[in-house]
This record gives structure tokens, sequence and C-alpha cells, in this order.
């Protein structure tokens, strides 16, 4: 029974070292859906317009830039990603912004320049500053994350000051993209 009983645990032992060595670590990529960036692309990126011209009150508050635009990313060794957009412009001294967060998968086809984003996750939130009653936060619903499965075209490049720089191409027809920046936030 001895026996038995240490055969039985060994056994154990081993079926479950040998689960542990198959199971998908969070770390791992699956080959279909992701894949690391590659050299130069990894790492965070952001663009990002706002107005010159600024909107203060009749009382002498600062009511905000006429708009503002952000795009920022975080492409993970991984082959994950986070995508950050932010809208928000100023209109007769009411202030409406529109944030959305995306997370999930990016695969890179080297050969193509093309990257192709399938979130898994994602958040929405709207203010207004003359309705806050309006104002909202919630998870992107199965709709919203099937439309930001997206493919872009990219290129890496140097900026006006010398520096790396990643232009994004909404489409094969984009001539003109977004150049961002390295980030460090």
């Amino acid at each position: 029974m001895k026996k038995q009983l240490k055969s039985i645990s060994i056994l154990m032992l081993f079926a479950g070292a040998l689960l542990m060595a198959c199971s998908k670590s969070s770390e791992s990529i699956d080959p279909e859906a992701s894949s690391p960036p590659p050299a130069g692309v990894g790492g965070k990126w952001s663009y990002g317009t706002f107005s010159p011209s600024s909107f203060w009150g009749t009382d002498g508050s600062y009511n905000g830039s006429a708009y503002e635009q952000a795009m920022a990313f975080n492409f993970s060794s991984n082959g994950t990603y986070e995508m950050y957009v932010m809208n928000v412009t100023t209109y007769y001294g009411c202030r409406t912004g529109a944030y959305t967060y995306w997370k999930g998968q990016v695969k890179f086809d080297e050969t193509n320049h093309t990257l192709t984003l399938t979130p898994s996750q994602g958040t929405q939130r709207g203010e207004y500053s003359c309705a806050t009653g309006k104002n909202f936060k919630r998870d992107a619903t199965a709709s919203e994350k099937e439309n930001a499965h997206k493919t872009y075209y990219y290129a890496t490049e140097t900026d006006s000051k010398g520096q790396p720089a990643l232009r994004l191409y909404f489409s094969e027809s984009d001539n003109q993209g977004a150049q961002l920046s390295k980030g460090n936030w």
C-alpha cells in the first residue's frame, strides 16, 4: 500500500509539473494574434495637438483650449498594447471631452509595415462641463471592441529634432499619417 501511495504521489507530482510547463504564461505570445514589436518600435509613443487659442469665462476663469487631441500607445515586448485617445473641445464656454482606452494584442507585419490591433478590453468616457448629468464612464461594448480591431501602416523615421519617431498611417491611401514621438509617461 505504501509503495502504491508513493507511486501515485510521484505520478501526480509529475502530472502537475507537466501541466505547469505546458500552460500559457501571461508573457507568452500567440503568433496568430500578436507579435513582439520590431526593433525601434516597442515602448511608449504619443501624438498630440492643442489649440493656441484659449477660452476665458466672463468671471475671468480659464475654460480651456479651443481643442485638444492626443493619441498614445505602449507596445510591449509580449505582443500586447495599450492605446489612449483624447478629443476635447471648448465651445461657448462649454468643455466637451471624449476619452478612450484600449488594451489587447498587437500583431506586427514587418514585410508590409502594418500593425493590427485586437482589443480585449476598453473604456469609454465622456465629460460635458455644461451638462455634467450626461457625464459617463463605462466599459467598451463588444461592438465597439470589434470596430476598434484595426490595421494601421507604420514607418520609423527621425523627427525635426533628430529624435526617433513613429509615423502611423490610418489607411493604405493615407499619405500624411500622424507622427508619434517617443513617450516618457
